[in-house]
């Protein structure tokens, strides 16, 4: 389970990734097509230092930082990484959730905010009815499997014999309105036999015991359009999945899940000896080109991955200051990546960007 704390309501919500489709299936084609010869560069020191009237500077050289708790293994590697480059930038940081990353920005008292999934629409709208621009989202990594749960992702009944499925066709289950319409049945996915011809029962959580269910930002990953009216609301993600586990033609879109053993500060799932073994992880491909996920750190990284990353505060069509356009660089370079995908931060979840990645995301600062 992954929290986010919001400073206004101190309320906890969950920190998942919102990533629009095309922008998925852009990072994932990049990855599939990018030249072996890629290579990160390493940073160079650049002896930049913190601008003294700007409102997030707390100190001499200090810049203020909010955001995602989740993130503070990582951003404590990283930084004394970069102290090691940059001696006299230094960060004050309070890191209690995501929905910190954006809040920051528009009060102005954070240079920039670690952000452990994509932006949330209501954060994007809160930023740009402040400055009448989006904020800029730099994506540094990916959080594929906090606490050793399964990435997010389609789960199935244990009894069906589906071997794969992809990111498109989980929209078409999920989702009405595309441009090759909507999957109904067990064998428009190539499920033969008894499942063949019988009707998906699809399942989604609407809310998880007064937890936001990121459900809008699952819902953008398939393209933005409506959910079906064939899908069934569940009142709470145990609900959905115990549905699943006792209904053979059932499939659920849940957010990371276990169903292996008990974890120490996770919640435990009530039904885990019983139904546990009844459900099974659905592996998935970006497209009929793509490397097949199992959802695991041990295999390729999962289509509906949460991007983990910073947001920042760039005036369209005017340079970041030099010591923050160095920050960005350093997250992008060898140095920051070889941490992200360190054995260290892979325990906890974490995985670097994928080839070609960092070169796609260097010109959003240029």
């Amino acid at each position: 389970m992954r929290f986010d704390l919001t400073i206004s309501a101190a309320s906890i919500r969950r920190s998942l990734c919102w990533v629009s489709f095309p922008a998925v299936c852009a990072g994932f084609l990049v990855a599939a097509h990018a030249q072996d010869d890629i290579k990160l560069r390493p940073y160079v020191p650049q002896h930049v230092t913190v601008p003294a009237d700007r409102p997030y500077t707390v100190a001499p050289d200090t810049a203020f930082v909010a955001g995602n708790d989740v993130l503070i293994p990582l951003f404590t590697k990283l930084d004394a990484r970069w102290a090691e480059a940059e001696p006299k930038v230094k960060f004050q940081k309070i890191m209690m959730g995501s929905t910190l990353s954006v809040e920051g920005l528009v009060s102005e008292k954070s240079a920039f905010g670690p952000i452990g999934r994509g932006n949330r629409r209501p954060e994007v709208d809160q930023f740009v009815q402040r400055f009448g621009y989006e904020p800029t989202y730099l994506k540094i990594g990916y959080d594929s499997n906090p606490n050793n749960k399964l990435s997010t992702g389609i789960w199935v009944n244990a009894t069906n014999p589906i071997k794969q499925i992809t990111l498109a066709q989980a929209a078409a289950i999920f989702t009405t309105g595309g441009a090759t319409g909507d999957i109904t049945h067990w064998s428009q996915l190539g499920v033969e036999g008894d499942w063949g011809p019988m009707p998906i029962h699809s399942y989604v959580t609407r809310d998880t015991s007064a937890v936001l269910a990121m459900i809008d930002e699952m819902r953008d990953k398939f393209g933005g359009r409506p959910f079906t009216p064939l899908t069934e609301w569940m009142p709470t993600e145990e609900s959905a999945i115990n549905a699943v586990a006792q209904d053979a033609y059932g499939m659920v879109l849940m957010d990371y899940w276990n169903n292996v053993s008990v974890m120490n500060g996770v919640t435990t799932w009530k039904h885990l000896p019983d139904f546990g073994p009844r459900i099974k992880f659905v592996p998935m491909v970006i497209d009929d080109k793509g490397t097949l996920s199992d959802g695991t750190m041990n295999g390729p990284l999962h289509p509906m991955a949460s991007a983990i990353g910073i947001n920042i505060n760039r005036v369209p069509g005017k340079p970041l200051d030099p010591w923050l356009k160095a920050y960005c660089e350093f997250l992008l370079s060898k140095d920051a990546q070889d941490i992200i995908g360190s054995p260290e931060m892979r325990k906890v979840g974490f995985r670097p960007l994928q080839p070609g990645e960092a070169a796609e995301e260097l010109k959003k600062i240029e």
